[in-house]
Parts: C-alpha cells; sequence; structure tokens
C-alpha cells in the first residue's frame, strides 16, 4: 500500500490530490488525572500511537510548582503536548471542560490518566469514523483489555442483529495506510451502527468515546442556566450525542487500565448517571429544543426527551413514577416554553407522556393550582392531535392525486 497517510482503493493520496491538498483530521486527547495520578504512562502510550495528526491536552488540576516541573519534563518539548494547569481541583467534568477549551482538533477523547490507549487507537477510531456508511457523532470502544464494556459498548440485543451492519470491506472509502487490511477488514466486521432513535449509551466508565468536535460544542451545559455539573464527560455527552447524530460501537479492545486503577464512580440513573446527570442532559436538550428540533426533526427531537426522561423507548407507556418526574424535570418546563411556546410545549408533552407524568411536570412549575391557560391547553391535546391527522391524510391524498 502507498506510504502516504491514506488511500482510496489502493491510489495513493499522492495520486488523487495535489501534495498537502487533504489533511487528516486532527484528533484532540484531553488528559485529566485524579489527585495522585501521574502523566507518565498514559504520555507514553500516546507517543507510540500510529494515526500521525493529534494534539494532547495535559489537564493539571491542583497544579503545583512541582507538578509543572515534573509535566513539562515529562513532555520534553513535543509540540503535540499542551499543558492547562489550575490550581484547584474543578472535578471530573470541570477538568475535561479546562481541557477541551484548549483543544483545536475536529474530533475529541476524554481520557484519564489510568487508561492507556493502545498503539491503533486513535487510527482505528478516525477510519470508522471515515468509513462509516453514516455521519455519526461518536465511535466507542471497550477500555478494558480482559472483559466487555457493561454500557459503553453496543447492548446484547445489538449483537443479534437489531442494529445496522457498518460497511463492507470492499467499499471504496479512506483508508489509513497505518492500518493494513487485515486490521480494516476486522474493524469492518466488530463495528455496528447504533441508530440515532435509540438511546443505547450510558455513563459506563468502561467505555472510551472519540466524539465529533461540533457536536460536542452544541452540548453547552450552561445553555441549561444550572450550576450543576455532571459526574463526568460520558455522562452527559455520550446519551446526547447518540440522541444528535448516532454512534457506532467498536467491538475491539483498544485501551486498558493500568492495575489497580478505578474509575471515579457513578451511582447509575435510568440513562446513565446520576440523578443530577438526567437533570442536566433534560435541560441541555430542552434549552436546545428550538435548534435541535430544526436540525433532526420534531417528532426525533421529542421522542429523545421521552427518552431522556425515562431511558424508555417513546410509546412504551412506561414512564418513572410522578415524584421521580418532578425530581428530575426541576426547571424543565420554563426552557421548553422558551423554545417552543407554552401551548405547544404542554400540547407536545401530553402528546408523548401518559397524563400523570405531564401533570407532574406542570405542578413542579406551578404548584398544585394550575392556572387556566394550561388546563385549556389539556383540553385540547385531543383536538390539536386529531386535527394534525387530518392535515397529513389530506396531504397524503394530494400526493397521490398528483401521482396519479
Amino acid at each position: 500500500m502507498d506510504r502516504s497517510n491514506f488511500s482510496i482503493q489502493d491510489h495513493g493520496e499522492a495520486t488523487l490530490a495535489d501534495p498537502g491538498a487533504i489533511r487528516l483530521p486532527l484528533v484532540s486527547f484531553v488528559l485529566t488525572r485524579q489527585p495522585g495520578d501521574d502523566f507518565a504512562r498514559v504520555i507514553e502510550a500516546m507517543r507510540m500511537q500510529t494515526y500521525p495528526r493529534f494534539e494532547a491536552i495535559l489537564v493539571d488540576a491542583g497544579a503545583t510548582a512541582s507538578s509543572r516541573t515534573t509535566l513539562e519534563h515529562l513532555i520534553d518539548g513535543d509540540p503535540r503536548f499542551k499543558t492547562v494547569s489550575v490550581d484547584t481541583d474543578p472535578g471530573p467534568f470541570g477538568r475535561a471542560s479546562l481541557g477541551l477549551a484548549a483543544a483545536e482538533g475536529e474530533f475529541v477523547t476524554f481520557l484519564d490518566a489510568t487508561e492507556l490507549p493502545v498503539p491503533s487507537f486513535t487510527a482505528v477510531h478516525i477510519q470508522a469514523h471515515l468509513a462509516s456508511r453514516h455521519n455519526i457523532a461518536f465511535t466507542a470502544s471497550s477500555i478494558s483489555m480482559d472483559e466487555p464494556a457493561r454500557g459503553g459498548l453496543p447492548h446484547a440485543s445489538l449483537a443479534s442483529g437489531s442494529a445496522a451492519a457498518w460497511l463492507q470491506p470492499a467499499t471504496p472509502v479512506l483508508r489509513l495506510s497505518c492500518l493494513d487490511d487485515d486490521v480494516f477488514a476486522d474493524l469492518a466486521s466488530r463495528t455496528t451502527l447504533l441508530e440515532p432513535a435509540r438511546l443505547g449509551w450510558s455513563a459506563s466508565p468502561d467505555a472510551a468515546q472519540m466524539y465529533r468536535r461540533f457536536i460536542i460544542d452544541l452540548l453547552d451545559p450552561g445553555a441549561g442556566a444550572s450550576t450543576e455539573q455532571p459526574s463526568s464527560p460520558t455522562a452527559l455527552y455520550a446519551p446526547l450525542c447518540q440522541l444528535l447524530g448516532g454512534s457506532a460501537g467498536i467491538g475491539m479492545p483498544l485501551s486498558r487500565r493500568l492495575p489497580g486503577a478505578v474509575p471515579e464512580p457513578t451511582d447509575e440513573g435510568v440513562a446513565g448517571g446520576t440523578v443530577a446527570d438526567d437533570r442536566l442532559r433534560l435541560r441541555v436538550w430542552a434549552a436546545n429544543g428550538s435548534d435541535f428540533a430544526r436540525r433532526i426533526g420534531a417528532q426525533r427531537y421529542w421522542d429523545g426527551l421521552t427518552l431522556l426522561l425515562g431511558g424508555l423507548p417513546p410509546g412504551s407507556g412506561e414512564v418513572p413514577s410522578p415524584s421521580q418526574i418532578a425530581e428530575r424535570t426541576d426547571g424543565l418546563l420554563p426552557l421548553l416554553v422558551r423554545a417552543f411556546g407554552e401551548r405547544r410545549a404542554i400540547h407536545r408533552l401530553d402528546s408523548q407522556l401518559p397524563r400523570p407524568a405531564v401533570l407532574a411536570i406542570l405542578r413542579k412549575h406551578h404548584g398544585a393550582g394550575l392556572p387556566l391557560r394550561v388546563h385549556f391547553a389539556l383540553h385540547t391535546t385531543v383536538l390539536r392531535q386529531m386535527n394534525e391527522r387530518l392535515r397529513q391524510h389530506l396531504r397524503a391524498r394530494k400526493a397521490k392525486r398528483r401521482q396519479s
């Protein structure tokens, strides 16, 4: 194979374009550590990456003069490494946010200092993105070398064929020359697409994701006007990115955790993470409602809200109890009203959720005595649904007439 960075059907980049006309995407690694952890091993692992274009942002939280000196010595002038130092420790998500602000890549991966990527980690993830049949929001692979991920890789149902195939090895796609034909064929057979209509990813500490940067930028947690922080970057980004753009699970172990290292704990909620994670995901989804509904369509947007609320397929009728809903949806209604208007937001909620769930959301904001306009909106939901069905029927008849 051509020794340049990439090829298409065995044609190297030198025959496809002028030198330098096409560049491989820049991958940004945001490397963080818990107090007492050492960056030395993960820096060594990064230097062994076969993919030629990456940068690594080392976030030194709780930095001291000694830690800064040690980091500069470990980097040893390598321009691929940057450091971000702060005197305090802002927590897992705060550390990741500091690194993300300094990152310049089109793709982003968040790793803890105890998580060591194998040399082909970057190349395999990027190859999965480049060769995917769809522009997906992120790829994910197991961190453990010894056991499959519990929540970070596709669930058992995906292995039975309910998810879409990734690609055929013979498909003409952009090929990285640092991965030979056998590795590419293995990757094609082990990668599965997870459609965006499903919420199949959780805040599992057992998976490493590579996100498209522009989608992460859409998910600004500040948009929900909350002082809460997610328990980890994965707890916020993985479920929301899944709903926006779908994902792909790579069934290959591409990284390992140092012996004795334990990921920072999270209490598993309905969608993965803590109840605060559930609440924050809903707020970000609601605060960006008008933008997201335009991007992915109104029905898919509201189906996504239903999934985030209960972690269950739309239309299943199974949602958390009213008290659980009230806890998770604190502050949610004003954001939906701002994005869609009060009557439309109430109509949509009433068409997606059982009435007790809708009342729990409304009473969390208005109290026990709902305003008259809210009662009116609830009573007109059925009429609105009938009107919408009539419009769809007339539109379908009109289309048939045009065809005939």
